[in-house]
This record gives C-alpha cells, structure tokens and sequence, in this order.
C-alpha cells in the first residue's frame, strides 16, 4: 500500500509539486503511517470538516487548496468516493464558514457528519464519550466503517424514511456481536470505563467498590418485582397527573402524606405525619422526582412534565430512571449514594464482606468511609481561640452535610422497600431486589460517558 502511495505522490508531484507537498501533509495527518487500510469515509469527512478548519490556521484559500490536493491524490489511488468529499461544494461552503463565523461552522461539521450516516447514533444503552480510551476508539472507528458498508449495500439509507431507526438497529447489532472471545464492543466499552471509573483519582471513595467489579461492569436486568418496588413513585406520579397541592413553601400537603404513609405502611415520627418533614420516605421520593425532572411545581400545586408523563406509563423506564437518577447527581451527593450502596452490596450474601465495623450504624460507615477519602477534614487544624473553634465549626457542619446525603439514599431505599428491617443496630441488608437495584445504579454511574478525563 504505501509504494501506492508512493507512485501516487510522485505523479502528483509531476503535475503539482506544492500540491503533493500539501496532500503528503494532510495524508499524514489523517492516515500516520500512510495506513490506507485503515482510512474510512468517517475519518476523511472529519479531516476536511473539523480538522483542517479548527487544527490548521491557515486562510482558507490554503485550506480549500489542502483539501483538493488531498482529493487529487485519491483520486490517482482510485480511492473516488474520498476524493469527492474533499473537492465536494459542501467543503468548500462549510470551510468559508468557518472563516466567517466559527461556531456556524461547527454547526454545520455536526449536521453535515450525521446527514452522511457515518457518524454512530448514540443509543440507550451507549452514549459515545469524548473522554475515551482505546476499546472505545477502536469501536467507533470501526462501527463507523461498519456503516460505511451498510450505506453502499442499501442497508441503511441516509435521507430516505425510516433511516435513522435502521443506522440505530445496525449499530447496535454491530456493537452487540461477540468475538472469538465472547466479548463485543459494547462489552469492552463498558469493561473499560467501569475500570477507569474505579480508578479515578479524584474520586478515592471508589477504591473501595473494586471487589464489586464484575458486577458493576455486568450490571442487571430489570427485576421482574421492579413494578412492585416502584409502586411509591409511580402513585406519586398518578397524583402529579391531576396536580397534588403544596404548602405554602413547597411541602406536599399533609393530608396526600397521610395517604401515602397509610397506603406504604411507612412508620412516622410523629404518628400520623403533620406534614411532608416527618415522613422521610416521602421526602426522598418527591427528591428523587425532581431529579429526574418528572415533576415540577406550577403555582401551588405539583404536576408531571413531559418526562414524567412518559414514566408514568411505562414501569420499566420508572426503574431505568430512577437507578440512573440517584449516582448521577455529581459531587459529594454522588459520592454518599455510591458509597452507602457499595457497603450494602458488600454485606449482602452476593458481596464479599463489607468495610462497616459492627459498632457503627450504616450511616455513621459510609460517613467515615467518605471522610477518610478526603471528602471532610477528619481532623480540624488546632490554633488558638477563635479559630480553632472556627475550624471545629465548619468540620462538624461537613461532617453534617454528609451524614444527610448519606440518610436520604437511605430514606429512598427504604420507601421503594429494598431493605430488610434493622437488627437494631443501625444496620439493614439489600433485599434482593435492593441488590439488583444497588449493581444497576452504579452500572449506569460507572459506563456512562465522561467529557474529561
């Protein structure tokens, strides 16, 4: 391949020499090593779209003129299809563009690369990263020229209806397909990123879930008690249906929680409730709504968005939306529901032990779990006076901050009934439809994307 290369080169130089300079350049660029077997319509497209616009900061003049040398020397590889994008008016429009207005030109690269049927759609169960390792490279290479393929045999369609359900259906039967191993793309996606989410630096608390491993990279199917489990949010969601009545500050009305703790058999203090702060279970559900954007409030009364309107009648989704809703939240609130559900996991007969010492609550453990990871000074710095008291101050009031983060996970496991009853001593097991709900919750927190490193 590369004497083809060669001889190619050498005729442009013939006809062009600053022309073979600008197109050994761009080749180069776009193929290291002159790896032709590697180039595909995704790569070319980005080179003239993105790359030579945002990485090369020459006039356009030159840009236009790199481009058409590039397509030159395709054109003498035989390589037409290529040579075309590069000499095609759209790159010619796009790179004027981008002179002109830079974020129009993005624009522009973003619907031109998915008009083309060659950028991978992402899908339910795989956002593509921009953070990415070298599993999830190679996948989205070759799925893009896996596409490539199915667009020249007719199998895929760009511009025709009904394409873009099939360019989804061909990408996820391509990234499903095991190899001789057994393992498929999407298999080595997920591995990948739950190992380097295991491993983050910034994220200390974590190292503790690495005996999890296997289950957090296999993740779990939804249970077929998951209905059962999310019967509190799903009556939530058919009293938002019709509006449920708020305080004057924004609390659920006290006769509804009433209702509610009667319906759930939740256990108050006092009994009955007075109003939505003394029922913890239904707290941590009307949080954990709001978090996923399924219910917003409208004057004086709380009622379902459109998001909310679409869970309501689909349990399944419910259980999907609320196991990527608690450890997608970010930050120490993040941090407290991996924690607690990762100690939990351990405990129970599918774990390995857990790092709780029996003196200690469940809380008071995921407490010390995440200040010993550096989320809280353990230990104030002494000076005199003031100060010091100053630092015991704000130490204490982290120190509250965490164990609250901590509590609400728990209030939520216990209104959806995924913990066993308390031995009487601060601690509770993962029911086991709880372990199923626990592994999926930091599967979806682990394989999600991440846009920096």
């Amino acid at each position: 391949m590369r004497e083809a290369v060669a001889s190619a080169l050498a005729e442009l130089a013939r006809r062009d020499e600053r022309a073979a300079d600008m197109a050994r350049s761009a080749l180069d660029t776009l193929a290291p090593g002159q790896e032709l077997e590697r180039l595909n319509q995704h790569a070319v497209q980005r080179f003239c779209w993105f790359e030579l616009p945002v990485r090369f900061q020459n006039s356009t003049d030159e840009q236009l003129f790199a481009a058409r040398a590039l397509g030159s020397l395709f054109s003498l590889l035989q390589l037409y299809r290529y040579a075309q994008i590069c000499s095609s008016p759209e790159t010619t429009t796009l790179l004027t563009v981008y002179a002109e207005d830079h974020a129009a030109g993005l624009a522009m690269y973003e619907r031109l690369m998915w008009e083309s049927g060659v950028e991978p759609p992402d899908l339910p169960e795989l956002t593509w990263g921009t953070a990415v390792g070298d599993a999830e490279i190679r996948a989205r290479r070759e799925t893009a020229s896996a596409l490539e393929l199915a667009i020249l045999l007719g199998d895929v369609r760009p511009g025709k209806r009904g394409w873009r359900p099939a360019q989804e259906r061909f990408t996820r039967s391509f990234l499903t397909q095991p190899d001789n191993r057994g393992l498929s793309h999407l298999d080595r996606i997920r591995e990948e990123r739950v190992r380097a989410w295991l491993s983050s630096s910034a994220h200390p608390h974590r190292q503790r879930l690495w005996p999890l491993v296997g289950q957090i990279i296999a993740g779990s199917d939804v249970p077929r008690a998951a209905e059962s489990a999310m019967a509190p949010l799903q009556r939530l969601l058919d009293l938002a249906a019709d509006g449920i009545a708020l305080t004057q500050i924004g609390y659920i009305s006290p006769s509804v929680v009433r209702q509610m703790c009667e319906d759930f058999g939740w256990r108050t203090s006092p009994a009955p409730p007075r109003s939505e702060t003394d029922a913890t279970q239904l707290i941590a559900l009307h949080q954990t709504l709001r978090g996923m954007r399924a219910v917003r409030r409208a004057g004086r009364r709380l009622v379902l968005t459109r998001r909310g309107r679409q869970l309501r009648e689909d349990p399944e989704a419910l259980w999907q939306a609320a196991t990527e809703s608690l450890c997608r939240t970010g930050g120490l609130e993040q941090a407290a529901a991996e924690t607690l559900l990762g100690m939990l996991l351990a405990r129970s007969p599918q774990g390995t032990g857990s790092h709780a010492r029996r003196d200690e609550s469940d809380v008071e453990a995921a407490e010390r779990t995440l200040t010993e990871s550096g989320w809280v000074p353990v230990e104030p710095p002494v000076t005199a006076g003031r100060h010091a008291a100053s630092h015991r101050r704000t130490a204490e009031a982290a120190s509250d901050q965490v164990r609250a983060l901590v509590m609400a996970v728990s209030w939520l496991l216990e209104a959806l009934g995924l913990l066993d009853e308390d031995d009487g001593a601060g601690h509770r097991e993962l029911t086991p439809t709880g372990r199923t709900f626990a592994i999926a919750c930091l599967h979806r927190s682990a394989v999600a994307p991440r846009a920096v490193v």
